[in-house]
């Protein structure tokens, strides 16, 4: 009887000790998991920076630097969004217009505003009232657009039209800005785009 006893005891010991070691063994492994992934994660969120950091290298202009700051204090064009990855600022200026103004770009530097209107224009009709709102918007960017030329080129007459599909193609024939600059107006179905812009490769 005690023999048994005896026998049942070193039996449970063993048993417990051999179950304490599998439990350890587990505990490890899961521990040595979780090591391994959290390494994964942090090699994963280094090499991520490093192919954004490859990304910003790869491009001809610094996109560091192409922020909403030159927009920045102008009363006009208070209440802005900005859009970050497309270096574009929109603005509604009333019920039937809103403004588009882009500067940036990566391999092509733009800089360019963009009038939008819910209606449809006539170009010939309504040509004073449209290219005074490019002396208007590029008079308030004076330190991005050649402003002083563009307004001298337009009230002295010195642009060429040439008619497109839907719209018409400008050029200024000042010599300071020619070949830099482009006027654009296009007619959709129901609404007017016309702009100004500037390209750099």
């Amino acid at each position: 009887m005690k023999n048994s006893l005896l026998i049942l005891i070193v039996l449970i010991f063993f048993s417990y000790k051999e179950e304490k070691v599998i439990i350890n063994v587990k505990a490890e492994n899961k521990v040595e998991k979780n090591e391994n992934l959290l390494e994964a994660n942090q090699k994963e969120s280094i090499d991520n920076s490093i192919e954004l950091e490859k990304i910003g290298e790869d491009c001809i202009f610094d996109q560091s630097t192409q922020t909403d700051d030159f927009l920045k204090g102008i009363k006009e064009l208070e209440g802005y969004v900005w859009f970050e990855e497309d270096k574009i600022a929109e603005l509604v200026l009333n019920d039937h217009w809103s403004l588009s103004i882009k500067r940036g770009g990566c391999d092509h530097f733009e800089l360019s505003a963009a009038f939008f209107y819910e209606r449809i224009l006539d170009f010939e009709e309504n040509k004073k009232d449209i290219l005074d709102k490019i002396v208007w918007v590029t008079s308030l960017l004076n330190e991005e657009f050649e402003s002083n030329e563009i307004k001298k080129s337009i009230e002295e007459n010195k642009m060429t039209f040439t008619e497109v599909k839907n719209g018409f193609y400008g050029n200024f024939l000042n010599s300071k800005i020619y070949e830099m600059y482009t006027f654009y107006f296009t007619n959709g179905e129901q609404n007017t785009n016309f702009g100004i812009s500037f390209y750099q490769d």
